[in-house]
């Protein structure tokens, strides 16, 4: 059967506010500015560089924000020749009181680190860089990156998929994302999907199998009752509200199909 179916002021006269001021910073103006390092936001994180030729041109991972400053692990996104998307990458840092935040961890016998200037929504690192010193994921010199969080995949997605013929069926997924990654710094999702009245399936249907890193995803719904199983592969928005599906693949009794599927958060 084919898939087709249907802030105040300072008084340095004042012996008791020295502690305070040492922490905040006076400036010639007389306003006292907070300068308390503010990290950004922990979750799901991707840090890619569009120059040519670097070792380790995009990593993924885990970031968790904590009072004492930052940790996580990362990954990178595709093997090289001097780290695979299974070694992790153990990264540790913090923000200065100028806002920049730095990152460092080992990797494949050398350094590295990640530095930029945090947004005001602590979800991106502006005017950012990546660089490795030593080792053999080693960079000639440190190169440009962007480097972005990405919200969590949960909630309800409806969209469709379609294969080189046109619409195949309405798709309707519902999606939790693990609040923590594991120990490669990957995130999982959980949930079903219904897929109207196709034939292929009887909805809902559970994920199985699934995989968030970065802006990225896979997930796998099986219907054990027929025994047919889809997996979707793709990318999704930095706010998390529109999954595109690059492939879809149909595999089971129902046979062999495949194509692509835009998903929009409600």
């Amino acid at each position: 059967m084919p898939f087709r179916r249907p802030l105040y002021q300072c008084k340095l006269a004042v012996p008791t506010l020295v502690l305070m001021l040492s922490l905040a910073g006076c400036a010639d103006d007389g306003v006292v500015y907070d300068n308390t390092p503010v990290n950004p936001i922990s979750g799901n994180w991707q840090v890619s560089s569009s120059t040519g030729g670097v070792p380790l041109p995009k990593m993924s991972g885990a970031l968790n924000s904590l009072p004492a400053g930052l940790t996580g692990v990362l990954h990178a996104d595709a093997a090289t020749g001097c780290s695979t998307m299974t070694d992790p990458i153990a990264v540790s840092g913090n923000t200065d009181s100028k806002g920049v935040t730095t990152l460092t961890g080992p990797v494949a016998g050398g350094t590295l680190t990640i530095t930029g200037a945090l947004a005001s929504d602590g979800r991106s690192l502006t005017n950012a860089t990546v660089n490795v010193a030593g080792g053999q994921c080693a960079f000639a010199t440190a190169a440009q990156a962007a480097v972005q969080n990405f919200s969590s995949v949960t909630g309800s997605y409806v969209g469709t998929f379609s294969d080189a013929k046109g619409p195949v069926m309405n798709v309707t997924a519902s999606l939790s994302q693990s609040p923590d990654g594991d120990s490669n710094g990957n995130f999982t999702l959980s949930g079903t999907g219904s897929f109207g009245t196709n034939a292929c399936f009887v909805s809902p249907v559970p994920v199985v199998n699934s995989q968030v890193s970065g802006g990225a995803f896979t997930l796998t719904y099986t219907d054990n009752t027929k025994g047919n199983s889809v997996t979707a592969t793709g990318t999704f928005s930095s706010d998390g509200t529109t999954l595109t599906v690059t492939n879809w693949s149909l595999t089971g009794p129902c046979g062999a199909d495949t194509g692509t599927g835009t998903l929009t958060k409600q």
